[in-house]
C-alpha cells in the first residue's frame, strides 16, 4: 500500500520526490491533485515569491532536488531589518557567519512548475491529476480513498498538503484557529536604480511590514502588508502614484524605484489547525498552518514539516512499522510541536509588537534593533535560526 499525498504544490511535490529518493523508488507513492497538468505546467504569474533559508536549501540539496531549483534561484547574502522613522536597525551578512548565503529566493509558480514536471517523469510515483478525493474510509490497518472518477486506492497514510483551504481537513472535520489582522498584502516586483546585489530588506511601518526580496534579472519582489482601510486608496493609484508613495516609505537604499509590475492583493490571516494528525492522516505546510508573511517564516516552517515527516516515515519503515500507525504519527508530532508552536508564537508576536503605535514600545523596538546590530551574540542567535538543524 502507498503513502497518498494530496496537493501538487511545493509541499506535496517535495514530499513525494523526497520519499522517492530516500527509498530509491522502492516505496509506492501516490499523489492526487485537483488542478489539471496544463494549468500546473503553464501557471499564470501571481506575483508571489518564496524564500528558503540556508538550512532548508542544504537539506533539499542532499535529497537531489536542488538541481531543479538552482537555475531559478536568487541568492540572499545580506538581510537589512529596520523600522521606518527609527534610528534602530540591524543587518545580517552571510560572510560574517561563515556560510555562503542566508537564503534563496524563487518565483513561486516557476518553482512549482519545475518540481511538478520532474515528478511527472519519475517512476513509482502514481499521479492522479486532475482528480479530487470524494470519500475516505478508515480501517484498522489501512484507509481507502475514492476519487471523483470512481477509482479507489488503498493507503497506509494520507498526507494533506493541499493548502490553506484543505479539502482533506474538511473531510476529516479538523477546524482552524484563526486570527484576522485586518491587513492586505500588496505583492509585485520592482526595478531600482541600484542593483540589489543579493540584499533583502524587512522594514516595519505603522501600517505593517514591508519586505523586498532579490529576484532574477535585477528585480526585487515587494511584499507590503498594510491596513485594509489604506488598501482601498492604494488599489486606485496609478504606477507613478504608487512608486512615489513606496519611495517615501522605503527610502533610497536601492536608489530610485524605476518601474513596477502588476500589483496583486492578498488578504492576510493567520490560521492554525487544532490538530495536525488524525487516524492515518497528517496535515503539513499551509494545510496545517498559514502564517502572516512577516519575516517569511511560513514556507520554511512548512518545509520543515515535509522534511521531518520524510525522515520519520523512513525510520518507521526501517523498523517494520506502517507509515500511518499511531506510533509513527506520534513521533512526527513530537518532533514538530516545539518548532511549530514557537514559530507561530513569534510570528504573531512580531505583528503585534511592530504594529503597536505607543511611544514606549516604539522606543523599546528602536533600542532592541540597535542592540542586535551591535551585539554579535544576538546576531548569531538569529543566524542560527536560519541554519538550524532539522533533526530536532
Amino acid at each position: 500500500m502507498s503513502v497518498i499525498i494530496v496537493g501538487a504544490g511545493i509541499a506535496g511535490t517535495t514530499l513525494a520526490l523526497s520519499l522517492y529518493y530516500l527509498t530509491q523508488g522502492k516505496q509506492d507513492i501516490t499523489l492526487v491533485e485537483a488542478i489539471s497538468p496544463d494549468r500546473l505546467l503553464s501557471p499564470s504569474d501571481d506575483g508571489r515569491t518564496i524564500a528558503l533559508a540556508y538550512g532548508i536549501c542544504n537539506r533539499i540539496n542532499i535529497l537531489n532536488i536542488w538541481s531543479l531549483l538552482e537555475p531559478i534561484a536568487t541568492t540572499i547574502t545580506r538581510v537589512y531589518v529596520g523600522e521606518r522613522g527609527s534610528g534602530g536597525f540591524f543587518s545580517l551578512n552571510s560572510t560574517d557567519h561563515g556560510i555562503p548565503f542566508l537564503g534563496k529566493v524563487f518565483e513561486l509558480n516557476q518553482a512549482k512548475k519545475k518540481l511538478f514536471f520532474h515528478l511527472q517523469q519519475t517512476k513509482n510515483i502514481s499521479l492522479y491529476c486532475p482528480n479530487k478525493i470524494t470519500c475516505i474510509k478508515k480501517y484498522t490497518d489501512y484507509l481507502l480513498i475514492t476519487l471523483d472518477n470512481g477509482k479507489q486506492i488503498k493507503g497506509d497514510l494520507l498526507v494533506a498538503a493541499d493548502g490553506t483551504s484543505s479539502h482533506i481537513a474538511d473531510l476529516y472535520g479538523i477546524k482552524w484557529k484563526k486570527i484576522v489582522y485586518e491587513q492586505t498584502a500588496v505583492v509585485t516586483k520592482i526595478s531600482t536604480q541600484l542593483l540589489h546585489y543579493g540584499q533583502a530588506f524587512e522594514l516595519f511601518t505603522k501600517q505593517g511590514s514591508l519586505a523586498l526580496l532579490p529576484i532574477s534579472d535585477g528585480f526585487s519582489s515587494l511584499i507590503w502588508c498594510t491596513s485594509r482601510t489604506e488598501i482601498k486608496t492604494i488599489s486606485n493609484w496609478n504606477d507613478k502614484e504608487f512608486i512615489t508613495y513606496l519611495q517615501n516609505i522605503f527610502g533610497w537604499r536601492l536608489g530610485k524605484i524605476q518601474t513596477i509590475g502588476k500589483r496583486y492583493f492578498y488578504p492576510i490571516e493567520s490560521k492554525t489547525r487544532v490538530n495536525t494528525i488524525a487516524p492515518r492522516l497528517v496535515l503539513v505546510s499551509n494545510a496545517a498552518q498559514t502564517l502572516h508573511p512577516i519575516a517569511g517564516q511560513g514556507l520554511n516552517l512548512g518545509m520543515r514539516d515535509i522534511l521531518i515527516l520524510a525522515d520519520t516515515l523512513i525510520n518507521s519503515w526501517k523498523e517494520g512499522r506502517q507509515a500511518g500507525d499511531y506510533m509513527t504519527l506520534q513521533k512526527y508530532q513530537n518532533k514538530r510541536i516545539i518548532d511549530r508552536q514557537t514559530t507561530i508564537f513569534l510570528t504573531n508576536s512580531l505583528v503585534r509588537i511592530f504594529s503597536n503605535p505607543y511611544l514606549t514600545l516604539f522606543i523599546g523596538r528602536t533600542i532592541g534593533l540597535i542592540m542586535i546590530d551591535n551585539i554579535r551574540f544576538l546576531r548569531n542567535i538569529l543566524v542560527q535560526c536560519v541554519i538550524k538543524s532539522l533533526d530536532k
